[in-house]
């Protein structure tokens, strides 16, 4: 453990630090403000150090869009996990997401590999219902999210975390992927019974939308805002504008494409 407390240490003195107040003042100066609907794409480690870790930035999130607002972020355990449990089956998206979810107020949907976690008065609502909304369908926590308005927010990392493209691969049907037939196992938190779930069954090759292609097409017509919180990158950008230009693409590209699904879970 010494060891592990020294590198951190040797990381902080190197890195440029990172306040709450500086994740705050950055956002805002992006435009996100008091009452907003955003679902955030995070990397830590990209900010540099940041004082007392993931449970600032939560805290910075949570203060952005105070009073009223509402925060989601992915807990995906991408099937890794046997058995979800909404309760205790963790987040493979990081440490922010980690934290966020650990929060008493957050609500967590059901779903066997890509569930959500959401705090603010519309958190229940975006929840509810997931497993038979379909893991990318657009009653699903994103898609009720992108009909609201709502933006995405990605801290650090590239389009190839910006999940709603495949909320647009799935409305423009695309054939490269399964839609909920993949089966997978839940425990009901009601009855603490083991049911049966449905995921996605994944392509066997590449894509000729995600990523850079994607992130062209939507910079070309001024639909990323950009900016910097320390020496984490940040881009702001529309959830149902993602949705638009990918099943646009869809509809131009994959007609001609052979990539088929494969059990990838």
């Amino acid at each position: 453990m010494m060891w592990k407390w020294l590198r951190r240490l040797w990381r902080s003195s190197r890195a440029i630090h990172v306040t709450r107040a500086d994740i705050v003042s950055g956002l805002r100066t992006m435009g996100i403000c008091s009452g907003d609907l955003i679902q955030v794409h995070s990397s830590l480690s990209s900010f540099g150090f940041v004082e007392d870790g993931a449970d600032t930035v939560v805290d910075a999130l949570l203060e952005l869009v105070a009073p009223g607002g509402t925060v989601m972020v992915p807990t995906f355990n991408h099937g890794a996990e046997y058995i979800f449990d909404v309760r205790t089956s963790p987040s493979y998206n990081g440490a922010i997401t980690e934290a966020f979810r650990h929060r008493p107020q957050a609500v967590r949907s059901i779903h066997a590999t890509h569930a959500y976690a959401v705090i603010g008065p519309l958190a229940v609502e975006l929840c509810a219902g997931h497993l038979e909304a379909g893991t990318f369908g657009m009653e699903s926590p994103l898609g009720k999210l992108a009909q609201r308005g709502g933006w995405i927010l990605m801290l650090g990392v590239g389009m190839n975390r910006c999940t709603a493209c495949h909320l647009g691969e799935r409305k423009a049907g695309a054939h490269c992927i399964s839609w909920d037939q993949e089966p997978r196992r839940i425990r009901d938190p009601q009855t603490d019974a083991v049911v049966p779930a449905k995921a996605d069954i994944w392509r066997d090759g590449p894509c000729q939308i995600e990523w850079d292609p994607l992130e062209r097409r939507m910079r070309e017509r001024e639909l990323i805002q950009d900016g910097r919180i320390g020496e984490c990158r940040v881009m702001r950008m529309k959830a149902m504008d993602v949705i638009e230009v990918t099943c646009e693409m869809v509809r131009q590209l994959c007609p001609a494409c052979r990539t088929m699904p494969i059990k990838a879970y």
